[in-house]
């Protein structure tokens, strides 16, 4: 039996597809949780470690390749479930990854499921390089050229994907910069210049010292002045001058 997690911002989305996947899919697929937050998504995934996971795509204050790509390493199989959008579904398609369109057709849920069986039982998955290409088929349609930046270091050059950025901490004219698979690069710029970099791709300065990439925040604790959690589980303190624009920052990725 197949352990599966539907996340949407839609209810009616998820009640329809819990019932068809109870319809047509009963004896292959167990709906054990479903949110129409992708942040607690996120969480019902780390608590329940389900094997498949049907998210929407567009979700207000993180999509669902972001929730995907917040897992480094994701054990579990992913079914994205979108509405019709031309470029969308080709990028997919290129990208050999599993899709449902909606509304979704009861013969495409069993075709599937049929699939992701096959793979578990082949145990053939590379999830990780599909949601590359996908994302970057994506990033050309919306016309975003700067999805990586380079950083300079004392001996070299790194490129790095602006996404997998997670925060950015000053360290005098150096800034230490902390990425989502765990490495940290020691560039040869102030935070000044990076938060200058970075502002229109959801970076926030949340103190002088500490700047922060509002897609990988996984809490915001308001006591003792306030302080945020980071995907990595880092802590890192809001000032009191910039904790009332930085809720305002956060308001388009609040439900």
């Amino acid at each position: 039996m197949i352990r599966a997690i539907i996340i949407d911002d839609e209810p009616l989305a998820i009640d329809a597809l819990t019932l068809l996947l109870k319809k047509k899919c009963r004896d292959e697929v167990q709906i054990i949780a479903t949110s129409n937050s992708p942040r607690l998504g996120k969480e019902l995934i780390e608590k329940h470690q389900p094997d498949l996971v049907f998210v929407d795509i567009e979700m207000p204050g993180m999509s669902g390749i972001d929730l995907v790509r917040s897992f480094s390493n994701p054990p579990f199989r992913v079914v994205f479930v979108t509405a019709f959008d031309a470029y969308a579904i080709e990028a997919l398609r290129l990208s050999a990854i599993d899709y449902l369109l909606k509304p979704v057709e009861p013969d495409e849920i069993e075709r599937v499921v049929t699939k992701i069986k096959m793979d578990i039982r082949k145990n053939e998955y590379s999830f990780n390089s599909q949601l590359q290409n996908l994302e970057k088929l994506l990033l050309q349609n919306a016309g975003v050229k700067e999805f990586r930046i380079g950083i300079g270091m004392a001996d070299k050059i790194v490129f790095v994907d602006i996404a997998n950025i997670l925060y950015c901490i000053a360290g005098g004219a150096y800034t230490n910069i902390y990425l989502s698979d765990g490495k940290k690069i020691v560039a040869s710029r102030t935070l000044g210049d990076f938060e200058q970099q970075l502002a229109t791709h959801d970076f926030f300065r949340i103190h002088h010292s500490n700047l922060i990439n509002l897609r990988h925040v996984k809490e915001f604790q308001r006591f003792n002045g306030g302080y945020v959690i980071m995907d990595n589980n880092e802590k890192l303190e809001v000032s009191h001058r910039k904790r009332n624009d930085f809720l305002k920052a956060l308001d388009d990725f609040v439900v």
